[in-house]
């Protein structure tokens, strides 16, 4: 059986290793992507075939263009869309979460995470 994808957008190295390492334990293949011109790239050329994307909210380019991309493109517009963040709820720009399906706080353990994960792709 194939694994399910997962796009993984972070441009924290150790942070994304971390998770990445997380989602493969459980079972998913993880595309990582070091910032938002990394997972343009990936989506626009390769045209991965993914279940779900968690996007960093903070990223130091590109960060809600790929959010856009994904919402607005007839083959990804129904993923689900965690977007993870320290930020607080106040300085979170509700027009950048618009179609999200779950924001995701850094101060969350990643077993939160699973469970979302379990709950949205199918």
């Amino acid at each position: 059986m194939e694994k399910k994808k997962i796009l993984l957008v972070e441009d924290n190295n150790d942070l994304r290793e971390v998770v990445k390492m997380f989602l493969e334990n459980m079972g998913y293949e993880v595309i990582p992507a070091r910032d938002g011109v990394e997972a343009l790239n990936i989506l626009r050329n390769k045209k991965p075939d993914i279940r779900a994307a968690i996007l960093d909210m903070m990223m130091r380019s590109h960060g809600g263009t790929v959010g856009d991309f994904l919402k607005n493109h007839p083959t990804y517009k129904e993923i689900p869309i965690i977007y993870h963040t320290g930020l607080t709820e106040e300085q979170i720009d509700k027009r950048f979460l618009e179609g999200a399906h779950y924001v995701h706080k850094d101060g969350n353990s990643l077993f939160a995470l699973k469970e979302l994960l379990n709950r949205v792709v199918k």
